[in-house]
């Protein structure tokens, strides 16, 4: 069967075409998926082919990539309603961002942190991916899902802060009920406790002021007998500046910072600890004092 496009023209036409043309002309009457158009769907597909097709046999390239796009649309785009409705979020260093989910829980995402979830699945799987840190206050519903590379965060309503960096991992619960799984291990933590990643291990702990861990999202870096390399590594983030230090990275210290002033900081992380630090554009040289 032939595709209307073509019976629009005469067959001399259609022949006189070169490959490229006719592939777009064959896809013409072809519908695009809900919200794009037949051009953006189009454009979409060779862009993304064009991302990952070698850059050899340049002749037959595009008439390749033009061939399996139309493949693609006329096998009803079934993959990729699925790519499109993700919805990515991602902050620099020094930014911050706060966002209302689908459900309508409310999520305060750090600095250098990205996050990611399905907007047309959300509201029946509240689940998402982190990378990072963020602050949720989750509405009450179905179970709640926050998954991290280091493990997993299950909620029903509540606020809690999470933290997912390298092989760092912890939870504070500041009100609600937490669950906090991680390989073979598990807890349960309700407001004022937190847990933390030890190697393998989930280890459970209570803290009177455990609103503190959350201070970051008001401009805030609390730290409690934390090394000095965590601490850095979070300046580096609030304030988007490259740190060198010459010195001890595993001394701990309970510190803290504002992000709203970089001289200050650094004078209330290193005048206590006894180091110096000079700074030339963006970056920083800290150093124990001799």
């Amino acid at each position: 069967m032939k595709n209307n496009s073509e019976n629009n023209m005469s067959q001399e036409e259609f022949r006189q075409m070169n490959s490229e043309e006719k592939i777009l002309q064959m896809a013409s009457g072809l519908v695009p998926p809900e919200g794009r158009t037949q051009k953006e769907a189009l454009d979409l597909l060779l862009n993304k082919i064009e991302e990952t097709t070698p850059t050899r046999t340049i002749g037959l390239k595009r008439y390749f990539q033009i061939a399996a796009a139309v493949i693609i649309i006329l096998i009803g785009f079934r993959f990729l309603p699925a790519t499109w409705e993700m919805v990515h979020t991602k902050t620099d260093f020094a930014q911050q961002t706060e966002l209302t989910l689908p459900d309508g829980s409310d999520v305060i995402l750090n600095a250098g942190s990205q996050m990611t979830w399905n907007k047309k699945r959300f509201n029946k799987e509240r689940q998402l991916k982190l990378k990072g840190e963020a602050y949720f206050n989750v509405k009450k519903g179905d179970q709640f899902i926050i998954k991290t590379k280091n493990g997993t965060v299950e909620v029903l309503g509540t606020q809690l802060n999470v933290f997912s960096r390298g092989e760092e991992f912890w939870v504070s619960c500041i009100s609600g009920r937490v669950k906090v799984s991680s390989s073979n291990s598990e807890q349960i933590i309700t407001p004022g406790e937190k847990v933390e990643l030890n190697k393998t291990e989930l280890t459970k702990s209570k803290s009177e002021s455990i609103e503190n861990t959350a201070m970051w999202k008001d401009g805030v870096c609390h730290f409690e007998e934390s090394q000095l390399d965590a601490i850095f590594a979070e300046l580096e983030r609030q304030f988007n500046v490259s740190l060198s230090f010459e010195g001890d990275g595993k001394r701990k210290a309970t510190i803290d910072f504002s992000n709203e002033n970089l001289n200050e900081a650094l004078d209330v992380i290193c005048i206590p600890m006894g180091l110096s630090y000079e700074i030339e554009n963006t970056k920083i040289k800290i150093s124990e004092n001799q």
